[in-house]
């Protein structure tokens, strides 16, 4: 686990993951939406991008020059549940955390994460437990 935490660089990358899943694309965009300053914006897209898990895509407005909008790739939608897990925490135990909510976009049902064994069982947090080495394929 230290090795993905050491990859992601800083816990505000996932302030920046956490922007990038609701909908935020562009560069301001993310400096307003995380409170973070430019400079640390850009660290954080760059080292995200060199991850894999944000992509640089160019678009252009009428009349200006074309600059680059980041987009989750794939791997970077995979993380989501990890953020979406952290703010579910942050609603339970820190109530000033924050004002987003996990929902389905079809109903705005909110949504909880739950361990789901690999036969479909919804399976208790008591009855999870972390176990060394990697699962067989």
């Amino acid at each position: 686990m230290r090795k993905t935490l050491d990859a992601l660089g800083p816990l505000s990358s996932l302030l920046v993951l956490r922007d990038a899943a609701e909908g935020t694309r562009r560069f301001d965009d993310f400096v307003v939406s995380t409170g973070l300053n430019e400079a640390t914006v850009a660290a954080r897209l760059k080292r995200l991008v060199s991850l894999g898990i944000l992509a640089k895509t160019p678009y252009a407005e009428a009349g200006k020059r074309t600059r680059d909008e980041y987009v989750l790739t794939e791997i970077g939608n995979e993380l989501v549940p990890v953020v979406v897990a952290l703010m579910q925490w942050g609603d339970q135990h820190r109530p000033d955390s924050g004002p987003m909510r996990a929902v389905e976009r079809s109903t705005d049902e909110p949504v909880t994460l739950r361990y789901v064994s690999d036969s479909g069982r919804v399976v208790s947090e008591q009855d999870v437990v972390l176990v060394e080495g990697r699962p067989i394929d």
